[in-house]
């Protein structure tokens, strides 16, 4: 696939940008006309003055031309004052502008592309992005800022010096120093500084980019200790017990300093592409004030042009700079794009469907598996095979299996986190891909292995939203058995998970999290009710009583139960027991037990715990 241009992607980055910020470009354009344009009153109010003193023009006149400069400078800063500080706020959004897309990306993207490496990793290098280089925005803006100003720079200067240019036959005696040469031979040097300039910054550019990319992967480890491993109090007992201080130390702070050195070396050559630029813009000046000495010297320009026109080339130089600055700049901006648009750009490649899914009034559904088989992008093995298999409404159904025979994968499939290599998933004899995605999945209540309840309300975390049916989430706590844990919430469904947020949070076991998770699929009344080891937290009594208030939870709704505890399938109608991505058994638990195979091996292994 042939690799898009820097163009191409700048273009895109600046679609992208103004969509949300056309005012900070139309301001970034007026400001560079002001900030480029200002410094010449100055320059030109210098010549001026230079040459009435020496032409003998009164003290009056020359107070006057002061005045009016004075003036115009002074308008103008204020006029610049205020649009930089109008610019500087809203460039500072373009970091949260860059996180909340992204954000919003991976909310909206297919979950199956979520668990791509190759996709994650571009997001993490763009979050480091924006730690150290502001986000893309930020890179794209302040190069247009800099190269504008340093072209109107250029453009100001070339109309102010063009005098300086004009080809004398006067001064003959001076042989080469009359002669165009000398002006040649300038702009041969002027060319050449821009040139050279050009290039070191592409070099120091592309030096800055191999750092960046090392210091990056060094604070992705120091990060994941950070955030992943102290930043609760759960891993922190682990840490107690196994004594993995160290461990964690040198995770983050050896991490952490190689990080740094890896950041001193970036600030290191930015600072020598400070220097390079500066010692050209030394040089160039002094070869124009040598050139228009030698123009004064011959009785071509006045003493005062002097100044104005060396001052005019050197900011001319100076601005041009700028520019190819800008454009290598943009080029290094383009290289960091490519992966942020990768990201941001990801487009669904799930068929979203348009079909609607109505409630059925008879509230008659059934799901079907035909010859379904599945493996996951990038893999040649197949996780589950030729899975055929019918779930009724008001069925209970368990499944069963060893570790890693296709369970969650089943649940995945079913939801249509994933969808299917082979064969179809049907729902009333519909391929759900058929229907409208979103409201496909309203149809499912899922408490997932690994759920999460949020540092929020207790109402909003069991309806997922700010919007709360209380009598409805106080009927979930109910069946989920917190009911006496909820009589104790001084802020009733109003009471915060945790204090990150509010200091009369409540702390609430791990169980109880469980309980939540359990009360949150109640509360949403979806026909089909799927629980993944929905009791691992729970101690064997609420463990009891989940079981026993499992019909009045799931009233008449399909349910799908997954469990480990084989002794918690009982209540079940139908037990599936996968194995290899197989249904190799199936039925009550009284037959299944009874049955030699892998169910009754099952079975043994964990009932000879509880014999006497």
């Amino acid at each position: 696939m042939k690799k898009e241009s820097d163009y191409a992607i700048l273009k895109r980055l600046f679609g992208l940008f103004s969509k949300h910020n056309k005012a900070t470009i139309i301001v970034c354009i007026i400001l560079s006309l002001v900030t480029g344009m200002r410094p010449y009153i100055a320059i030109i109010l210098s010549g001026i003055l230079i040459d009435g003193l020496a032409e003998g023009k009164s003290f009056v006149v020359l107070i006057q031309y002061t005045l009016y400069g004075l003036a115009a400078i002074l308008l103008m800063q204020l006029l610049e004052a205020y649009l930089r500080e109008f610019f500087n706020a809203r460039v500072e959004n373009c970091m949260e502008r860059q996180n909340r897309d992204m954000n919003e990306q991976s909310m909206d993207i297919d979950f199956e592309h979520l668990e791509n490496p190759a996709l994650q990793e571009k997001k993490r290098k763009q979050e480091q992005v924006v730690n150290v280089r502001g986000g893309i925005y930020w890179m794209i803006i302040w190069p247009l800022d800099r190269g504008l100003t340093g072209l109107i720079s250029v453009i100001t200067a070339i109309i102010v010096a063009i005098p300086l240019f004009k080809v004398s036959t006067e001064a003959t005696g001076y042989g080469i120093l009359s002669s165009n040469w000398l002006l040649v031979l300038l702009i041969a040097i002027l060319a050449a500084c821009a040139y050279f300039s050009y290039r070191t910054s592409n070099v120091f550019n592309k030096k800055s980019k191999n750092t960046f990319e090392a210091y990056a992967d060094c604070n992705k480890v120091s990060n994941f200790f950070l955030h992943n491993i102290i930043s609760g109090t759960e891993t922190l007992k682990d840490q107690r017990i196994f004594g993995q201080e160290e461990l964690i130390k040198k995770g983050i702070f050896q991490r952490e300093a190689e990080a740094n050195t890896f950041l001193k070396k970036l600030i290191k050559i930015d600072i020598q592409a400070s220097c390079i630029e500066n010692s050209i813009s030394n040089i160039t000046g002094g070869c124009v004030y040598l050139f228009a000495a030698l123009k004064a010297y011959m009785g071509l320009i006045s003493i005062g042009s002097v100044v104005r026109y060396a001052s005019s080339i050197i900011k001319c130089v100076d601005g041009l700079i700028e520019v190819l600055m800008a454009l290598s700049a943009w080029k290094q901006a383009a290289d960091y794009g490519r992966d942020y648009l990768d990201y941001i750009e990801f487009e669904s490649r799930k068929e979203k469907g348009d079909m609607p899914l109505e409630r059925s009034p008879e509230g008659q559904y059934q799901i079907e598996f035909d010859n379904v088989s599945f493996k996951y992008p990038g893999s040649d093995t197949y996780v589950i095979k030729n899975l055929n298999l019918k779930l009724n409404l008001g069925e209970r159904m368990a499944i069963v299996g060893k570790n890693g025979s296709g369970k969650t994968t089943f649940i995945k499939l079913l939801c249509r986190l994933y969808d299917v290599t082979e064969g179809e998933i049907r729902l009333n004899n519909i391929n759900i891909r058929k229907f409208n995605l979103a409201e496909y999945m309203d149809f499912f209540s899922v408490v997932f292995q690994d759920y999460r309840i949020f540092s929020l309300k207790v109402g909003e975390n069991i309806a997922a939203s700010e919007k709360v049916d209380r009598e409805r989430a106080e009927e979930a706590l109910q069946k989920a058995g917190l009911k006496e844990r909820y009589e104790r919430m001084s802020e009733g469904l109003d009471t915060y998970v945790g204090k990150e947020f509010e200091g009369r949070g409540i702390n609430v076991s791990g169980g109880e999290r469980q309980k939540l998770a359990i009360a949150r699929a109640i509360y949403k009344g979806a026909p089909f009710v799927i629980m993944d080891e929905p009791t691992a937290a729970l101690d064997p009594i609420s463990e009891c009583d989940v079981y026993a208030g499992f019909d009045k939870m799931v009233g008449n709704k399909a349910a799908i139960y997954i469990s480990h505890r084989l002794a918690s399938c009982r209540f079940c109608n139908n037990i599936l027991v996968f194995d290899a991505g197989n249904i190799v058994q199936n039925g009550s638990h009284e037959k299944l037990v009874k049955e030699t195979g892998l169910y009754q091996n099952l079975w043994n292994a964990q009932a000879q715990y509880y014999e006497i």
